[in-house]
């Protein structure tokens, strides 16, 4: 990825503490709409964040346990972690929209291509081994940058630290890695809408 993707990209990356990518993607949401921002590790505790007991120094406040079949991190498929019900707790002016993986067989271009010529906002939840081609077992969530149709391509903002902030992925391969994460696990794709 060069500058030039920097320059023209819609969002600021931001990079996830350990097991944050859901807050870290929320915040970079809100950043690019000038939604005041709040701690990334208070957001992700609000979001069910839970870690392995080894892990937990690395946070002020956090779960341990057993590994989630989703992975560790947030827990947003719990209802009372929900989006919607975190973002009016903590008074962020967004909602989210759930399209599960399933519902959008064969459809996830003409439905990320239709949120991003509309200038929308759109997370993008896979299991990350199966997209990026490692044997991790989990899911992960970017943001959604760009798509280019023609190319079957989908540019996504990804929060990891060991990661390009930056990557094009087939849309097909993340058709599959959607498929495989679990509507479950609420793999997908997360449409992110403003308050007014």
């Amino acid at each position: 990825m060069n500058s030039a993707v920097a320059a023209t990209s819609r969002y600021i990356p931001i990079v996830q503490q350990p097991y944050c990518c859901v807050a870290a993607c929320f915040l970079m949401v809100m950043l690019r709409h000038k939604i005041p921002l709040i701690a990334q590790e208070s957001l992700a505790y609000e979001l069910g964040l839970i870690v392995p007991k080894e892990k937990r120094m690395l946070f002020a406040k956090v779960r341990t346990g057993k590994r989630p079949k989703s992975g560790y991190g947030t827990q947003i498929q719990k209802p009372e972690y929900a989006p919607d019900k975190i973002f009016s707790k903590l008074k962020i002016p967004l909602r989210m929209r759930f399209l599960s993986g399933s519902s959008l067989q064969g459809k996830v271009s003409e439905t990320l291509s239709e949120i991003v010529n509309q200038n929308g906002d759109a997370l993008v939840c896979f299991d990350a081994g199966k997209l990026y081609g490692t044997s991790y077992k989990g899911g992960h969530v970017c943001v959604v940058d760009a798509i280019d149709v023609k190319r079957g391509l989908v540019r996504l903002v990804d929060p990891s630290a060991s990661n390009p902030k930056w990557r094009d992925v087939a849309i097909a391969k993340l058709e599959r890695a959607m498929n495989i994460h679990g509507d479950e696990n609420m793999c997908g794709i997360w449409q992110l809408y403003k308050k007014r």
